[in-house]
């Protein structure tokens, strides 16, 4: 692709990817950042969901740093309403990415820039990330127990999972089911960027925003129901 296409810039997300859960080996990033610095193609590097799971293997950004642009921030691992997050980049470029970030969003608010600070530098991010890390690992282990035979990847840092249905379902069809019980899920569309021939018939089921646990399981007790009463049990009619 790089040699026929000439693209200038890759997006990838190596570590617990959204929707599939994912990790990257480290022969394919070593590969890629190779590939990467042999046609001159940048590379942003998405670790919002990475930076969760512990994983050991080192980022594209360590093996790639010249030509690497590291996303992280605080809303996935910390606090959902705590919208800061940061760059690390080439040296040369942190100056051009301050401003083009400006530009584009107007800045971070300064109070919430200090918010982020604070809680960063403190030690309290920390503190409330392992906090989250054992409820998601609940709430994981909860997703094991009830959808016992199905296909899914999970992680027990990581607040959703990548669910395969059963035939007949159809991932749309599935979603709109699900919403009718006041359920909500994403279909597999919500993640492609365009049309595309592959289909894997799969929904991403995220459980982070409900305050209790008991909820959590009403809500995948609904799924399973759905699942095991397949389309006979949905009228799409209304």
């Amino acid at each position: 692709v790089c040699a026929q296409q000439h693209p200038k810039l890759a997006f990838l997300m190596p570590g617990a990817q959204n929707p599939t859960v994912a990790v990257m080996p480290l022969d394919r990033r070593q590969a890629i950042a190779d590939i990467a610095r042999k046609y001159g193609v940048w590379l942003v590097e998405d670790n919002l969901y990475g930076s969760m799971t512990g994983d050991p293997l080192p980022l594209l950004m360590e093996l790639a740093p010249e030509r690497t642009f590291l996303v992280g921030g605080l809303s996935k691992s910390v606090a959902a309403g705590v919208r800061g997050g940061w760059v690390a980049c080439p040296p040369h470029f942190s100056q051009r990415i301050r401003v083009a970030h400006k530009m584009v969003s107007g800045g971070l608010p300064f109070i919430l820039a200090e918010l982020c600070a604070r809680l960063v530098l403190s030690g309290s991010a920390s503190v409330l990330r392992n906090r989250g890390a054992e409820e998601i690992g609940a709430r994981e282990a909860l997703a094991r127990e009830i959808f016992t035979g199905f296909d899914f990847n999970s992680h027990p840092k990581i607040p959703f999972f990548w669910l395969k249905l059963p035939e007949p379902w159809l991932s749309g069809t599935f979603k709109q089911a699900a919403l009718q019980e006041g359920v909500l899920v994403d279909d597999e569309d919500e993640f492609k960027a365009g049309r595309s021939d592959r289909v894997f018939h799969r929904i991403r089921v995220g459980f982070s925003s409900p305050t209790e646990r008991s909820e959590v399981r009403r809500g995948f007790e609904i799924l399973r129901r759905l699942l095991d009463s397949g389309r006979a049990g949905y009228d799409s009619f209304d």
